[in-house]
């Protein structure tokens, strides 16, 4: 089905095109920015759009879809889906997921529009009939926008704050120019925001150490939290996450999801160097003896769409062996 047939499609209001010249205020504004799920800021105006509805920006960071789940104003630099019908919210990031996937079509030259958009094809509600719910991560994300969620598993025991300094050891990469690296065999992660931090295939420098598996990376500059699933070497500007105890493939894969919900509190401007990431506090199942509670997690993980996929491709042997870490 075309997505023009469950959304109507639309440019956001005209009157705050010159967005500088409102008033600071409480009312959310959402324009074309891909960080902080599209919020500009907050001004004086009385919010148009309920939640919740998809915000797409049309210029700056094209096609960067976001689910709005508070009241707001979109400026025109913006599109607003609006839902045709009342559709769950594992669905509506469905939506946004499948447009942020065809980014591709649309560049500055070939902006996205509402006529481009509305022949995007994807799955309908019944068709997608997710088994999977987001549930108890919403309720912590959002405990007070009151949208309904659609949970059909049982919720875990309970939930627990766990700095990120109880779990992983911390350190830096070892070299910084990569212009001075002979071409080798060792997948290099630097600074980047894709392509899973690897830069490129190198040989090892003198005083550099070779990482293994299992090791959970971030960009200092964007914030992106990486999986490594083979051994690799790493600039200064990454941190390393070594998990201090053996953690399980899928428990790794749901903690990188949790750091990647935070990466918008950092930029080039604010960089998540180790002394400002290890700060971060992230929230994990545990069971009745208030521990983390890896089958929860590993049920979460396992149920999502592409999870056969990925396993068939990336963990050939079923798992990666994960040595543990000296504290």
């Amino acid at each position: 089905m075309i997505i023009s047939q469950l959304f109507q499609i639309h440019y956001g209001q005209k009157a705050f095109h010159n967005k500088e010249n409102l008033d600071t205020g409480k009312a959310l504004l959402i324009s074309s920015q891909a960080t902080d799920n599209g919020c500009y800021g907050f001004f004086e105006f009385n919010p148009k759009y309920e939640p919740p509805f998809i915000t797409v920006p049309s210029t700056g960071s094209i096609g960067f879809a976001s689910v709005q789940l508070f009241k707001a104003g979109v400026a025109d630099d913006a599109l607003v889906l609006t839902p045709l019908e009342k559709y769950s919210i594992d669905y509506l990031f469905y939506i946004a997921h499948a447009i942020r996937c065809s980014r591709w079509r649309y560049n500055y030259g070939r902006k996205i529009t509402p006529t481009r958009l509305s022949k995007l094809i994807v799955l309908t509600p019944n068709e997608f009939q997710s088994n999977v719910s987001y549930a108890h991560l919403f309720e912590h994300l959002y405990p007070k926008s009151g949208i309904p969620c659609s949970a059909k598993e049982e919720k875990p025991y309970g939930m627990k704050n766990f700095p990120i300094t109880e779990l992983f050891k911390l350190e830096r990469g070892h070299f910084h120019a990569i212009d001075r690296l002979e071409k080798g065999g060792y997948p290099t992660v630097s600074r980047v925001e894709g392509d899973n931090g690897i830069v490129g295939f190198y040989q090892k420098p003198t005083r550099a150490k070779v990482f293994h598996a299992g090791i959970i990376t971030i960009s200092t500059v964007t914030g992106d939290a990486f999986l490594q699933l083979q051994p690799f070497i790493a600039t200064d500007n990454v941190v390393m996450c070594t998990p201090k105890n053996p953690l399980k493939i899928t428990s790794l894969v749901y903690v990188q999801a949790l750091l990647n919900k935070v990466k918008w509190r950092y930029s080039y401007g604010r960089q998540c160097y180790k002394g400002n990431f290890q700060k971060t506090v992230i929230i994990l199942p545990v069971n009745s003896r208030n521990d983390i509670d890896e089958d929860y997690m590993e049920t979460i993980v396992t149920n999502q769409p592409y999870w056969k996929e990925f396993e068939k491709r990336l963990l050939p042997n079923g798992n990666i062996k994960i040595p543990r870490s000296n504290n």
